[in-house]
């Protein structure tokens, strides 16, 4: 297994975070706007947007947890 660089895993970390920030006010927004796009769901898309962020930070969990 490649060895993992702490500091770029923080990184990560810290893009993943900014990612969920900017996703739940993003959410918000789009819920207050109410069906604005007939072609899209929006709030549906962000949703599945904030389920991929959260799988990664498990695996940033995950590779924290293997790196020394």
């Amino acid at each position: 297994m490649k060895e993992i660089d702490p500091g770029e895993l923080e990184r990560l970390g810290s893009a993943l975070r900014l990612a969920e920030s900017a996703l739940e006010e993003a959410l918000e927004a789009a819920e207050n706007l109410g069906n604005f796009d007939r072609r899209f769901d929006v709030p549906r898309a962000i949703a599945g947007a904030q389920r991929l962020v959260q799988n990664a930070n498990e695996a940033v969990d995950a590779a924290r947890e293997k790196s020394p």
